[in-house]
């Protein structure tokens, strides 16, 4: 009867872990940040994680659920915080704005006129010592394009009191990075020239 009794006791910590490990997400999912329109591909989520700590930042939370064989293939790209905004040191450069305290919108705009970007983006939110991020997988911004999105953080604070923590830094990272070059106006003049010259022949050959 003794073992009986400890062996339910065991099952019912286990449950009520597997619950409150539930409760603590709430209802935190790929959609809450948005790009362009479109929701994240996926979501990874991390109680006790901060993406922004370090000089390079933290991909620990995310690095084998993105990634699939437990390596850590993502760059810091940026990061943003209420006393430090972001670098905005490459082609890439970013806003983020708060409407509320968890949440708001953030743009990436591709600076350079000449290349399109196309890249695997990481939004990394830290906010009640816990981490959040969304992954926009081969994400293509083109030359001179600014892209908008949305972000709500809606992962409650402790056992499920159904509180969302207010925002505390933002952290990005890249993988797979490819700079396609954008063709000069001649370049499609000479096209536009050649269809034309194929059109005529064909219609002569027709003729």
């Amino acid at each position: 009867m003794k073992l009986l009794v400890q062996k339910l006791a065991a099952a019912s910590a286990i449950l009520a872990f597997a619950f409150n490990a539930h409760a603590a997400i709430g209802s935190a999912s790929a959609a809450d940040v948005t790009l362009d329109g479109q929701a994240a591909d996926a979501f990874a989520y991390e109680a006790g994680w901060n993406p922004h700590a370090g000089p390079n930042g933290d991909t620990s939370g995310f690095g084998t659920a993105f990634d699939g064989t437990g390596t850590e293939s993502f760059s810091l790209l940026d990061k943003y915080d209420h006393d430090e905004g972001f670098a905005n040191l490459g082609p890439l450069t970013f806003t983020f704005s708060e409407t509320t305290g968890n949440n708001g919108l953030w743009t990436v705009t591709n600076t350079s006129a000449t290349s399109n970007i196309t890249l695997d983006l990481v939004f990394a939110i830290h906010a009640g010592n816990q981490g959040g991020a969304w992954l926009f997988d081969n994400q293509t911004v083109l030359a001179g394009q600014t892209l908008q999105g949305d972000w709500e953080i809606l992962w409650t604070v402790g056992q499920g009191q159904g509180n969302s923590p207010d925002f505390s830094n933002l952290t990005l990272f890249s993988r797979d990075v490819v700079t396609t070059p954008v063709p000069e106006p001649g370049t499609y003049a000479m096209l536009l020239a050649g269809l034309a010259v194929t059109a005529v022949v064909r219609r002569r050959r027709k003729s």
